[in-house]
């Protein structure tokens, strides 16, 4: 017998023949039922079980079955019919001198029994179920090892794939960030990094999805009429992605909140040599390898994580840009068919339409451009290539005489700039030194006032280095003027009262020179 390597070492030849066969989706149904019973029953599920649960469907699609090029075989027929039911096979004649009642097997066909316990028999056959009789005699149905991950591969479809990589996300943190990374490295970041790769698959299967949807626009779009366009779109592309995946991907933050914690944290992981060792160690002996080998393998797996996170921004631009491109394309789309000469394009299809039906340039009408029909003297001319120019903006000529103005400006600026050095020399100058000064006493006019509002906001905001500081006012028991004179300008500093100046209202204050 030839030696067989890969998938088909471990699956039987047959396994995918259920699948393949006339009634391949029935099949289906049957093994993603089974999957549901197996998924909500704690034990062994009972044969009687799964053949109830088979009958019941096969009965209510006994219309749709058609003849199985590959039939049970009679013995495994007949074996199963000798437990099932006492009634014979299909094409077996009943017993000698049995009436025949009618509407029996004979002239309806096998019975809903007979016809599940054939299904069930031929997946078992296939490998997809194992049968086992317990020392109480009772049978049981299980899933054969090898056939898990195809069972939750038609659940899944049959329920409808759904992007979840929000779940991705969190399982990461939960598995990197938490308390279990300390004592059990070599488990946390095993399930991390398959995490990581669910979630870039995710992504790259929204990413996918949008694209199949335009591509099934655009070979539909040139036929379509406006019903099914927007079928295209809010029923079918909004439903699988804008109310679902792609809703979730820019309404939920744990992709920007979680990936700074993650790739910090893979980072002092990949830092920390005891925790390190300890962790290859433990995957040593998980894997059966050295322990080198075991580190190796943990420290490339910390950091595939911390640069697929790091890689993600790409793939979520692409997202963008083909939903983007799939909501421009419908409703240019719509737009075109209900208003056609809203569009360039529907410009064009109306000025060709009318071209090839009226045979005449001059008719047809068109605001396509500055031309307003057709004409021989219309068509377009070649013009001579003017000279080449070279690329690059040319490089001005500075004008000196603006180049002087233009420092003088700016010294002017410099000078007249309200730096802290300055204030502090202005109140040096109007005694600060010897005396406190007050808020009558600085402000006397204009410029006087704008000193004295950046004396009170870096002695606010500049505690530390600012030369003075602010007291509190010695007039506590002065009413607040609510009505201000014409034109007085009035800054506040909550709690403090308020004087008149030169025509100006300002808090009461007392700047005292620090020692």
């Amino acid at each position: 017998m030839p030696h067989t390597s890969g998938v088909f070492a471990i699956l039987p030849e047959n396994f995918f023949s259920p699948l393949a066969s006339p009634n391949r989706q029935h099949y289906a149904a049957l093994l993603v039922l089974y999957f549901r019973l197996f998924q909500e029953n704690a034990r062994f599920l009972e044969r009687e079980q799964v053949m109830r649960s088979y009958m019941d469907y096969l009965g209510r699609h006994r219309d749709s079955l058609v003849e199985d090029d590959d039939p049970v075989s009679p013995s495994d027929e007949g074996l199963d019919l000798c437990t099932d039911s006492a009634e014979p096979a299909s094409g077996t004649p009943p017993h000698p001198g049995a009436e025949v009642p009618a509407g029996s097997d004979a002239d309806t066909g096998p019975s809903d029994r007979v016809l599940a316990s054939r299904f069930l028999r031929k997946l078992i056959n296939a490998g997809w179920l194992g049968e086992e009789t317990l020392q109480d005699y009772s049978r049981v149905i299980n899933i054969t090892p090898y056939a898990r991950p195809f069972f939750e591969a038609l659940a899944r479809v049959e329920e409808g794939l759904k992007t979840e990589y929000e779940s991705h996300v969190v399982a990461i943190y939960s598995l990197l960030c938490g308390d279990a990374v300390a004592e059990n490295g070599h488990y946390t970041v095993l399930n991390a990094h398959s995490a990581t790769i669910a979630l870039i698959d995710s992504l790259k299967v929204l990413s996918q999805s949008i694209k199949g949807h335009y591509d099934r626009f655009t070979a539909n779009a040139a036929s379509d009429g406006i019903s099914n366009i927007l079928h295209l779109h809010y029923d079918l592309y909004a439903n699988d992605i804008l109310d679902g995946a792609y809703k979730r991907l820019k309404t939920s933050d744990n992709l920007s909140r979680y990936r700074p914690k993650i790739i910090k944290k893979v980072g002092e992981l990949l830092s920390n040599e005891a925790w390190l060792n300890d962790s290859a160690r433990k995957l040593a002996r998980l894997s059966s390898i050295a322990v080198t080998e075991g580190r190796r393998r943990l420290e490339t797996m910390l950091e595939e994580i911390r640069d697929t996170l790091r890689a993600v921004d790409p793939l979520l631009e692409d997202i963008d840009r083909r939903n983007m491109l799939y909501a421009k394309a419908s409703i240019e789309r719509v737009k075109t068919l209900l208003e056609p000469d809203s569009t360039i394009a529907g410009q064009l299809g109306i000025l060709v339409g009318k071209i090839y039906k009226d045979r005449d340039f001059s008719s047809s009408h068109h605001r396509i451009h500055g031309i307003r029909t057709f004409a021989p003297e219309s068509i377009y001319r070649r013009y001579k290539r003017e000279a080449v120019q070279p690329k690059g903006t040319p490089v001005a000529v500075a004008d000196k005489e603006a180049q002087m103005q233009a420092e003088a400006v700016y010294r002017l600026r410099l000078e007249r700039q309200m730096s802290p050095a300055k204030i502090i020399a202005w109140l040096d100058e109007a005694g600060g030194r010897e005396r406190l000064l007050s808020s009558q006493d600085l402000v006397q006019d204009e410029d006087s006032f704008v000193r004295f509002v950046y004396s009170v906001l870096y002695a606010d905001s500049r505690p530390q280095n600012f030369a003075y500081h602010i007291d509190e006012p010695h007039h506590q028991d002065q009413d607040h003027a609510e009505d201000l004179p014409q034109g007085a300008a009035r800054i506040r500093v909550p709690g403090d009262d308020a004087v008149e100046s030169a025509g100006y209202v300002v808090p009461d204050l007392i700047l005292r020179r620090k020692r």
